[in-house]
């Protein structure tokens, strides 16, 4: 809120919903490997506002709900408690627009969605988020 010295008062809001589109994004990886969800962490906080860490699909859930401002997530996709491919799929219904990279060295999510097989290297990853975020 602003006063001003004519007696005035404007009131200024500020959305937390909606991202400013040249603003970086916010990331999350959810991996539950710890070597490989760090190493992707790093990478990604070269490119991203925050990144939000989680050892599982409940725990990205969870983190999601605390953090909606997320808009850009790199996930495995096999994973105790809640897989990859179940955690973006109900990420998705609470965040239509959320950006997905599965990575892994086992599976494959459906052809519509951005994969970077395991092991990969930091560009191959960095290009796959770049592709990522100017999909769309």
């Amino acid at each position: 809120m602003m006063n001003y010295s004519d007696g005035t008062v404007h009131e200024m809001t500020v959305s937390t919903t909606k991202q400013d589109a040249t603003a970086p994004p916010v990331g999350m990886v959810v991996d539950d490997d710890d070597l490989v969800r760090e190493s992707v962490a790093e990478v990604l906080e070269d490119l991203c506002d925050q990144v939000y860490r989680a050892a599982d699909g409940v725990e990205g859930l969870a983190m999601l709900r605390e953090h909606p401002d997320i808009s850009l997530i790199v996930t495995d996709i096999a994973m105790p408690r809640l897989d990859g491919i179940a955690f973006a799929s109900q990420a998705r219904r609470l965040h239509p627009d959320l950006k997905v990279l599965f990575v892994s060295g086992m599976q494959r999510p459906p052809p519509s969605e951005e994969f970077l097989a395991k092991p990969f290297p930091a560009r191959a990853l960095v290009s796959a988020l770049h592709h990522l975020m100017e999909a769309r």
